[in-house]
């Protein structure tokens, strides 16, 4: 399945305003409602290198985007491949799993990303892997992947770069309302 970008901030703009409950995706043929899910916690056994390693895996989860660029908040791994344990509270359905990253050495840096699902957190099913993520050499993007409607509460997600490594600014899951 081939990701789609999402290069207009229209979630990221919505989620700045706690009133709204949920949203309409104006994609033909969507007609689901989402809201913005909170994630209670994330955690990685490879911890972010360079200046991220202090920062922590925290900032992908706290809905402040990094600017373009290199000396930023971006949470970085230089020339790893992470796997990244998001824990949702409790099980939802999440249709999008939206990515903000930003290629440094190449356009299709963020060359894959294989999404993993589990109800406990121990047992994980491999749901998809998500190609095709090509954006502008230092500039911030969001890489949306749809999930349909899967029902989990943790989500494993492995990124597989190309050139420099993986630079993330923040990872969202969006909740199917209807």
């Amino acid at each position: 399945m081939t990701a789609r970008f999402a290069f207009v901030s229209f979630f990221y703009i919505s989620s700045l305003f706690p009133g709204l409950e949920s949203q309409e995706r104006k994609i033909n043929g969507d007609e689901r409602k989402f809201k913005l899910s909170p994630v209670n916690e994330v955690k990685t056994l490879l911890a972010p290198t360079l200046d991220s390693g202090r920062l922590g895996v925290d900032l992908l989860i706290d809905g402040k985007l990094p600017k373009d660029g290199w000396r930023s908040t971006w949470t970085a791994w230089l020339k790893k491949n992470p796997t990244l344990i998001f824990n949702l509270g409790n099980e939802k359905r999440i249709g999008i799993i939206r990515i903000y990253f930003q290629p440094w050495d190449r356009s299709d840096e963020l060359s894959e990303v294989k999404v993993e699902v589990s109800r406990d957190g121990e047992t994980f099913l491999e749901f998809n892997q998500y190609q095709g993520f090509v954006s502008e050499k230092g500039k911030g993007v969001w890489a949306e992947m749809d999930l349909h409607a899967v029902k989990a509460q943790y989500f494993r997600l492995t990124p597989k770069y190309r050139g420099w490594g993986n630079l993330w600014g923040e990872v969202e899951f969006w909740e199917i309302t209807n």
